[in-house]
């Protein structure tokens, strides 16, 4: 019996070792490394090739290196200038890791070829080689450089989203107040150093700026063209013309050095002509000139027209919108005056928004009504006249003429005065029907009091009429 019970114990940690033993070396067992990262050195430079006297600038690059890369080696054929580290963080095989960076600037001793590097350096994965450039420096040029339209160039171009291109090269037609987009350029390949530029004035002209002095660079039209594009320095400008006549804009000059190289730099002033242009008045049998591609007039009610009563206020809110115009171009909207019915200006608003090169102005009007008569009223059209760019014709935005019914109000008496000037009959009936109009049953309320006033005239005359056969009768007793 013992000895079963042993072998049973036994069976059970064997099985029990064989069921766990498994699992431990699951557990125990190390997690799969992740892919090591592969180290790298990296040279690169702008360009391969150089006069004698100027300078080569050497970017590195070192991934996954323990120690600082030994860059001794690049000094054998030219002298270190000036030098900078730093780091930065970079994605590299779906990792962020940090790249050191070193940028050196070389005079090189010697005309020919030169050659720089490969470099080397430490890792936890062995030696890491760096790749080799090489270099052709050329004699020093003894040819004074002057830049040309090859290097700098400046153009301005006027030019509307509604308008054809301007007649001729030097002149520009458009209509007092029509918007005109100048745009200025200055396009160059070389960096600049003590660069002043100075734009036109443009007086008689009301300037909106959509940019300033942007700076962006064109890449080579060519991609066989051995330069790194152009620089641009760009403004657009929308400009409104104050006066009709002839309006000159002024020139662009631009002026400083440009530094090709190191030993070729020049002294530059470069500078536009004058533009003109003829500015056309505005049409005579109009009002008010809004010369533009589109507007739109509208108004709304704080409450429905058709319930009003004598004595009702209401605000009614005019809104004028055009595109192409500032806010201040937009004209003053101003309702006809209606018959019996008053309107005071109480307040306006006006903004302008720029959407790309596209401008939006619009001007809000509010007015109070007030309906003096229980009158039909007539509201007179609301006219907005401007001149369409787009089609080259005089328009008229409007508010089309409505008739409103003002009907009696409730306490008709307060307002009779007003509205039926000083007959007492008028009067006395609006103050019935006013008086009327308070109780909700007012014709069971006349009939009851009807009836107690003939019954109090009957009881009085019952009264009276006893009194007086009393009084007759005494008057035919005889005397004593």
């Amino acid at each position: 019996m013992v000895t079963m019970k042993l072998m049973r114990l036994s069976i059970a940690k064997w099985l029990t070792v064989v069921v766990c033993l498994p699992l431990i070396l699951m557990l125990l067992s190390p997690a799969p490394a992740e892919a090591a990262l592969t180290p790298s050195i990296t040279l690169s430079a702008d360009s391969d090739t150089l006069y004698f006297g100027d300078t080569l600038v050497i970017e590195l690059e070192a991934v996954g290196v323990l120690d600082t890369v030994d860059v001794s080696s690049l000094f054998r054929n030219a002298d270190l200038l000036r030098e900078t580290t730093g780091t930065r963080i970079s994605v590299i095989e779906d990792r962020v890791v940090e790249v050191k960076l070193r940028r050196m600037e070389f005079l090189p001793r010697r005309e020919g070829t030169i050659v720089f590097g490969p470099l080397q350096g430490e890792s936890v994965a062995g030696l890491v080689t760096s790749n080799t450039l090489s270099f052709t420096v050329l004699p020093a040029s003894n040819v004074q450089w002057q830049p040309d339209n090859d290097d700098l160039h400046i153009s301005v171009t006027l030019s509307d989203a509604n308008i054809e291109n301007p007649d001729s090269a030097a002149t520009y037609n458009a209509y007092i107040g029509q918007r005109i987009i100048a745009d200025i350029q200055l396009r160059h390949r070389h960096p600049i150093a003590d660069e002043h530029i100075l734009l036109p004035d443009f007086d008689g002209f009301d300037v909106l700026a959509e940019y300033e002095q942007r700076r962006t660079i064109e890449p080579p039209a060519d991609e066989a063209e051995d330069n790194d594009g152009w620089r641009l320095i760009s403004w657009r400008f929308h400009l409104f013309a104050q006066r009709s006549g002839k309006l000159n804009i002024g020139p662009v000059t631009w002026r400083g050095e440009a530094i090709r190289s190191r030993t070729q730099r020049a002294q530059f002033t470069q500078e536009t002509g004058v533009m003109l242009v003829n500015i056309k008045p505005a049409l005579a049998s109009v009002d008010w000139w809004l010369a533009t591609s589109d507007v739109s007039l509208s108004d709304s009610w704080s409450k429905d027209a058709r319930e009003l009563t004598a004595g009702d206020e209401v605000v009614r809110t005019i809104t004028l919108a055009a595109s192409d115009v500032l806010a201040s171009h937009l004209p003053d909207v101003v309702p006809l005056e209606s018959r019996a019915i008053s309107s005071t200006l109480i307040g306006q608003s006006r903004k302008q928004v720029l959407l790309g090169d596209q401008i939006k102005a619009s001007a809000t009007f509010t007015f109070r009504l007030v309906a003096q008569s229980p009158i039909p009223v007539f509201l007179d059209t609301v006219r907005v006249p401007w001149y369409d760019t787009t089609r080259s014709e005089l328009r008229e935005a409007i508010i089309p003429a409505r008739r409103i019914n003002v009907g009696l109000p409730d306490r008709a008496d307060l307002l009779a005065e007003l509205a039926l000037g000083t007959r007492w009959q008028d009067k006395f009936e609006l103050q019935v029907r006013a008086a009327a109009s308070r109780f909700a049953y007012w014709h069971v309320s006349l009939a009851l009091l009807s009836l107690i006033a003939l019954l109090l005239l009957t009881l009085e005359l019952r009264a009276w009429i006893r009194r007086y056969r009393a009084d007759s009768a005494l008057d035919t007793l005889p005397s004593l």
